[in-house]
């Protein structure tokens, strides 16, 4: 018989950013109060987690504004 190996616990940034999307896609009380909640767990690491997953999203953001910006804008090879 082999060996049951339990499944690793989500990272606190894998935490940090699926409580923050469940929130940011279906804002309510609840989804708000579980990431406040899991805030306070450890006072420590799960703030700098959900900073982190902040500034993942807002440079995701970022580039595709970018990107949009070079698609209606193509460069022009250096002839302008």
């Amino acid at each position: 018989m082999a060996p049951q190996i339990a499944p690793e616990a989500p990272s606190a940034d894998e935490t940090a950013w699926r409580l923050y999307m469940e929130l940011r896609e279906r804002p309510c009380r609840t989804r708000a109060l579980k990431l406040t909640n899991w805030l306070r767990e450890d006072h420590v690491v799960h703030p700098k987690a959900l900073e982190r997953a902040l500034r993942l999203w807002a440079l995701a953001g970022a580039a595709m504004v970018v990107s949009r910006r070079r698609n209606l804008h193509p460069p022009t090879g250096g002839i302008e």
